[in-house]
C-alpha cells in the first residue's frame, strides 16, 4: 500500500530547495469506543445542526470563519493557501543547533520528511551533512491553519521532522518543586545503587506495550463472554522510611538481574 503524504511543498536550505513531502511517523492504535443510549442502547451521533435554519448540515454547507461582532468573516481553504509567508509552501530551514539546547518540554508530534522526484541528491546530502556536523535544522512550516516551528534531523538515511512548542506555549515547574529536606549519606548511596541496578546497557522500546489497551481489550472480551475480571490493584501507600524501601527494592531488583 503506498504511503499517503499529508503536506507537499520543498524544505530550503539556503538557496537551496528540495522537492519534499511530509508524512505521519506514527499510528495511533487506541481502541475506539463510542457513546450509546442507555435506555435503549442506539449509539449517539454527533450531528451539525444550525438552529437558524433550523435543519442538519452536511461538511459542503460548513464555512471556517472568524467572529466579529454578530457576524463573522469568512475564510475558504484558497485564504489560508494565500498568505503571504515562504512556510506556507515551504519548509524553511533558517539555522542549525545543537538538540542538546532545545528545551525537552518543545518536543510535539514526528513526522516523516521524504524528499520527491528531483531532489534525491540535495535531500541525501543534507542527510549526511547533518549527521557529519552532529546539528539539527530549525525550520518553519505552516500545517493545519498555524505556523510551526520544527525540529529536523538524520533519522536512519531520512529526515525527520518533530514539531516544537513555541516559548510561550511552555510552562514553568517552580511551584512544583519540594520543600527542602536533609537526605543522608546512606539515603543518597543506596538510591543510586538503586538507579544503577535497575538500567540497561540499551534501550529497547519493542519490549514495552500499551498494557491499558491490552487490559481494556480484555475486559471488552469478558464482558462479551459474561465473565468477570479480577480488580485492579490500589495505588502503593507512601513510606515513612526511604532508607528501608530503598534498601528492599534494592534487593528486588538485583534479584531480577541473576
Amino acid at each position: 500500500m503506498a504511503r499517503r503524504s499529508i503536506w507537499k511543498g520543498a524544505v530550503t536550505f539556503g538557496m537551496v530547495a528540495i522537492p519534499a513531502k511530509l508524512y505521519s511517523a506514527t499510528e495511533d492504535t487506541d481502541i475506539s469506543l463510542h457513546q450509546y443510549h442507555k435506555e435503549c442502547g442506539s449509539r449517539i451521533s454527533m450531528p451539525r445542526y444550525c438552529s437558524t435554519c433550523q435543519k442538519m448540515l452536511t461538511g459542503a454547507d460548513i464555512t471556517k470563519g472568524y467572529e466579529v461582532g454578530d457576524s463573522y468573516v469568512p475564510l475558504s481553504e484558497a485564504d489560508f493557501q494565500s498568505l503571504p509567508l515562504k512556510s506556507v509552501k515551504t519548509i524553511e530551514v533558517v539555522e542549525f543547533v545543537d538538540e542538546s539546547q532545545v528545551d525537552l518540554r518543545c518536543y510535539d508530534k514526528p513526522y516523516f520528511l521524504g524528499s520527491d522526484e528531483g531532489g534525491y541528491k540535495a535531500y541525501r546530502l543534507f542527510v549526511i551533512a547533518m549527521a557529519d556536523a552532529k546539528l539539527a535544522a530549525v525550520a518553519k512550516l505552516c500545517y493545519r491553519e498555524r505556523e510551526r516551528l520544527s525540529i529536523v534531523r538524520p533519522y536512519h538515511g531520512v529526515m525527520l521532522l518533530q514539531t516544537l512548542r513555541y516559548a510561550e506555549e511552555l510552562k514553568d515547574c517552580f511551584d512544583l518543586k519540594p520543600p527542602e529536606y536533609a537526605i543522608s549519606n546512606k539515603e543518597l548511596d543506596l538510591a543510586v545503587s538503586l538507579v544503577k541496578a535497575m538500567a540497561v546497557p540499551q534501550f529497547d522500546l519493542t519490549k514495552y506495550h500499551d498494557e491499558y489497551r491490552q487490559a481494556l481489550e480484555k475486559l471488552i472480551e469478558a464482558k462479551i463472554a459474561g465473565e468477570v475480571l479480577p480488580v485492579a490493584q490500589e495505588t502503593p501507600i507512601p513510606v515513612s522510611d526511604v532508607a528501608d524501601a530503598l534498601l528492599a527494592s534494592l534487593k528486588l531488583a538485583e534479584a531480577k538481574r541473576q
